[in-house]
């Protein structure tokens, strides 16, 4: 159980399954929340009781959706034995583990033969479940789950082709029927469930007519009903446009021997209803609990073009014809039967799933893509079928039945001809590095309560990390133990456990933290104001730059559990500690800060704030995660991030700086800094220094499967402005890979660029544009960039002490104009040096409208000299002189020019006043504007996508190089 990872057109995100052991049946309920598990299976086993079934055991894992108190409670008073599997062991609930797997295989078939949006994925789910209990079981020695529950073979004859057009007969004087799709079967009465293709609502009908060679094209229906049920513009067509589907054989068609056929049909069975309403449960119910993702990426089958009309002159016409007689599945009066099946009264009741077909057989003179619809049963030989691993109910019908009664052999008419790979199938292939890659993330996974931690291969770590925190805690005085006081909430805790890495990915401590659950803290009651400042990321390259300037050593310090330093300031009451629990029902009054709660981050910077100036450093007023200090004529520089601080000074000043930290915390000295938020830091005191962030980038492409991608020479193409998604054209926020997120690869390219690559900012801004309204084209892209990564991993952000002494600082700005299509709005981009060190750069779309380059070169000059004047002022609280006046390069003649002379702000007085503020600081003096060639302006790499000679020329020039690995 758990989330498919899109919701339903109605909103359901999870699915839970309930097995009975005896008969192998299964019941699917589809849930909006995995909170909702217990009072669903709450819900079923009163049901199956109220039925007189008696249950012996309830057997599910160790999820607490379902292993807490209130199951244990109900099914104490029940007389029902309650088992749970061990942690990581999905073999002790194997029956209805390997059914999740089936069911995610079948919604992907399902969904993918018909070409219909995930939108439909809940009613594919529920189909599948129907067809599986009406499937033979090889572990019921190939009876179905139907016929061992109520002792009668299920009537599969009435099983119809899951997303097929159905005509649904409408009374009186109104038309004869009207279009629908076939999704399923009712749950409390003999209809079938249909899709309203003019309304979006799912509709229960009894009198239709199915037509089994056409569907409904899947942007329409994706369209309707996004406009149904989540408030969609699209405009949809006047007439439904129609496709055709695979040509498939119903099995019950297919010609099999007599017994065979009598074995898989036989006299009509009663009608009876196979919903989870029915009785017949065994000795025992297994229940799955476990989250499932939705496997590999599926690739969108191909759709005939549109039919203009309803149905065409001859709906029931193959797509391809067959060429050969051994190529025929069905005969044409077959085909018209099949197609002409009326009605719903015979139906095997309430979403009876994917019609039972046997596999598509495509001639010669068919597309490629029609050769290769399902997913299994290659023939190599003439009349000799091969072993089938699909999923198609047809197969494995035919399977079962043929292999338990080996007597009565079934004679299939298929071709004899090799038929090629399936291309569909190319990205569920694993290979071995691959596979083994994905072991060692399973095996590393962090246990997410302490009974999984308990139970871990690594139990005695866990332990050991348990009670250091508590000791932790109590030598803290965290808290005291007091009888709970009425009226008052008290808030509940968890442990995080965490497996800490070094920066190749190797463990090298774990770590347990209790964490109180402050969601559930009110504004005014008990927390009042909740921010705290942290060092921002040029500020941290500044003060490594300052340090290589200086000849500074860099060392990294940690706080050991700094949120429980500082004292708290407001009553707040917590349950105690699980595994600590003295049983005594008292609770805990929190005296200090603890790591959940909403205004724990304030109160620990407060504290180290306070602390710190009483050592007489100073804060910088310019970034309140900078603090300095002079001693004896040399800096110490100080950098805050939340617990990780890097001091950059000399030998003596370092210690002297550990010295009174541990006076007051207790740190733990990481020695010379190398690893600090993701970066990859070689610093050699006084020589060089280089930032790059190799395993970041090694873990973002395996963690998007691009791990093995050929590289590209550059992030963007020259010349490419992609556009939003267009809701008439396209579907929005699509993603190619469920697996892969589109929002989530921009965020992950987004801290890289922030931290060491500048090179691919302007690639990232583009993507960062279309987060909610990507598509395929944007997917594209998005994996372009990834691609030149895998090129590049080794770069990273190069300086070198330069020869000379004294600091110069030059920057470069340039724009864009008009380079957003969509709005015409111009792209800044600038960049700052110290020393010829880039330590600052952006690439922004800019506020506000300019209609000329001179005014767009304007705007970005003046948004430069805000990080300009930032750098100044950071430098003079630090105290480092600068020896020549700063230079801003510039590539527009026109801008210098109205930036330099007053008469000259005709050219640009369409531009908003703030940016006038430039022209106020080169009157001054504080930097002057002087002209250099388009070709050398190294801001231009970030408004537009550049051609591989000149990106790279930019990309050294910005300092981007390899890493030495020798350094």
């Amino acid at each position: 159980m758990c989330s498919i990872g899109d919701l339903t057109y109605d909103g359901y995100r999870c699915f839970q399954l309930v097995m009975d052991e005896a008969s192998r049946w299964v019941w699917g309920f589809l849930m909006k929340a995995k909170e909702e598990s217990r009072p669903v299976v709450v819900a079923h086993l009163e049901w199956l009781l109220a039925q007189g079934k008696r249950i012996e055991v309830f057997s599910t894992d160790q999820g607490k959706e379902l292993v807490n108190k209130k199951l244990k409670s109900f099914l104490r008073g029940r007389g029902i034995e309650f088992h749970w599997t061990n942690a990581y062991s999905p073999e002790e609930n194997g029956l209805v583990e390997k059914m999740n797997g089936i069911l995610e295989a079948r919604i992907r078939s399902l969904l993918t033969t018909a070409n219909m949006p995930w939108l439909l994925w809940g009613e594919a789910f529920l189909f599948a479940v129907d067809v599986v209990n009406v499937s033979p079981s090889r572990g019921l020695g190939g009876e179905t789950p139907y016929s061992r529950r109520f002792g009668e073979r299920p009537d599969v004859e009435q099983l119809k082709i899951w997303g097929c057009i159905v005509h649904v007969f409408t009374p009186k004087v109104l038309r004869k029927s009207k279009l629908g799709l076939f999704v399923g079967f009712a749950k409390h009465s003999e209809s079938v469930r249909v899709l309203n293709l003019r309304s979006g609502r799912v509709e229960e009908k009894r009198s239709v007519k199915f037509d089994e060679g056409w569907t409904v094209e899947r942007s329409y229906v994706e369209h309707l009903l996004m406009n149904t049920y989540h408030k969609g513009r699209f405009d949809l067509p006047d007439i439904i446009p129609l496709v055709r589907l695979p040509v498939l054989a119903a099995v019950t068609h297919v010609e099999l021997a007599a017994e065979t056929q009598e074995e898989l049909t036989g006299p009509p069975a009663k009608r009876r209803r196979l919903s989870s309403s029915a009785g017949g449960v065994g000795s025992g119910v297994v229940v799955e609990q476990t989250p499932v993702g939705m496997g590999g990426p599926v690739a969108e089958p191909r759709s005939e073009p549109p039919v203009g009309a309803a149905l065409a002159a001859d709906p029931l016409s193959p797509v391809c014809a067959p060429q050969q007689e051994g190529n025929t599945l069905l005969s044409e009066d077959h085909e018209r039967d099949s197609s002409d099946s009326e009605g719903a009264g015979g139906v095997l009741n309430r979403r009876r799933s994917v019609a039972l077909r046997e596999l598509p057989v495509a001639s010669d003179g068919c597309d490629e893509d029609d050769d290769a619809v399902a997913e299994s049963g290659e023939v190599v030989a003439s009349g000799e079928p091969v072993e089938r691993s699909g999923d198609s109910v047809g197969e494995r019908l035919s399977s079962s039945l043929l292999d338990e009664d080996s007597g009565a052999g079934a004679s299939f008419r298929r071709s004899t001809r090799i038929r090629r790979p399936n291309a569909r199938l190319f990205d569920y292939v694993v290979e071995l590095p691959e596979s083994l890659v994905i072991q060692a993330i399973h095996a590393v996974m962090n246990p997410t309560s302490v009974n999984e931690a308990l139970e871990a291969p690594d139990a005695d770590k866990w332990i050991e990390a348990l009670y250091k925190e508590f000791r932790e805690l109590l030598r803290n005085n965290t808290w005291e133990l007091v009888e709970k006081p009425v009226g008052v909430k008290v808030l509940t805790s968890k442990w995080v456990f965490v497996r800490k890495c070094n920066a190749q990915g190797q463990v090298e401590r774990h770590r347990a933290r209790i964490t109180i659950k402050g969601c559930k803290q009110k504004y005014g009651l008990d927390f009042w104001e909740t921010y705290a400042p942290v060092v921002c990321m040029e500020a941290v390259r500044l003060i490594l730059l300052l340090a290589l300037h200086y000849g500074l050593l860099c060392r990294h310090v940690d706080f050991v559990t700094a949120f429980l330093n500082g004292p708290i300031d407001v009553e707040i009451y917590m349950k105690q500690p699980e595994f600590f629990d003295d049983g005594t029902g008292r609770v805990c009054r929190l005296l200090r800060s603890l790591y959940g709660l909403k205004q724990a981050p304030r109160i620990w910077y407060k504290t180290l704030d306070k602390y710190l100036r009483k050592c007489g450093f100073e804060r910088s007023k310019v970034d309140g995660g900078i603090y300095f200090r002079w001693v004896n004529g040399s800096p110490i520089f100080f950098t805050l991030y939340i617990d990780d601080i890097v001091i950059a000074a000399t030998m003596e000043n370092i210690k002297l700086v550990l010295f009174e930290l541990e006076k007051k915390f207790k740190i733990k000295d990481l020695g010379d800094v190398s690893h600090l938020l993701s970066m990859e830091i070689k610093y050699v005191p006084g020589q060089s220094l280089y930032i790059s962030q190799r395993g970041y980038i090694g873990r973002v492409l395996e963690r998007f499967k691009m791990a093995d991608c050929k590289a590209m020479p550059t992030p963007q193409a020259k010349g490419n402005f992609p556009l939003p998604g267009d809701p008439d054209r396209e579907a929005v926020c699509v993603n190619i890979d469920p697996d892969v997120d589109y929002q989530c690869i921009v965020g992950s390219l987004q801290y890289l660029v922030s931290c060491s690559r500048p090179d691919i900012a302007s690639a990232v801004r583009t993507l960062g544009k279309f987060l909610t309204c990507y598509t395929r084209e944007h997917f594209v892209l998005a994996k372009r960039v990834l691609r030149y990564l895998q090129g590049t991993r080794e770069y990273g952000l190069a300086w070198n002490k330069p020869a000379l002494p004294g600091s110069q600082l030059i920057a470069y700005a340039d724009a864009d104009l008009g380079n957003e299509k969509d709005d015409r709005r111009s792209i800044t981009g600038y960049v700052l040096q110290l020393n010829g060190c880039t330590f600052c750069y952006k690439s922004k779309k800019q506020p506000t409208m300019t209609d000329d380059t001179c005014s767009a070169e304007f705007v970005a000059a003046s948004e430069c000299s805000n990080m300009i004047m930032w750098t100044h002022n950071l430098c003079e609280e630090l105290k480092l002189q600068r020896t020549t006046q700063t230079i801003l390069y510039e590539d527009n003649q026109a801008a210098i020019k109205v930036i330099g002379e007053v008469s000259s702000g005709y050219k640009v007085r369409s531009v908003d006043l703030k940016f006038h503020k430039i022209r106020d600081f080169v009157e001054r003096k504080v930097f002057r504007v002087e002209y250099c060639p388009s070709e050398d302006n190294v801001a231009d790499i970030f408004t537009k996508p550049l051609g591989p000679q000149q990106f790279t020329k930019l990309r050294q020039r910005l300092n981007v190089l390899p890493v030495p690995d020798n350094e």
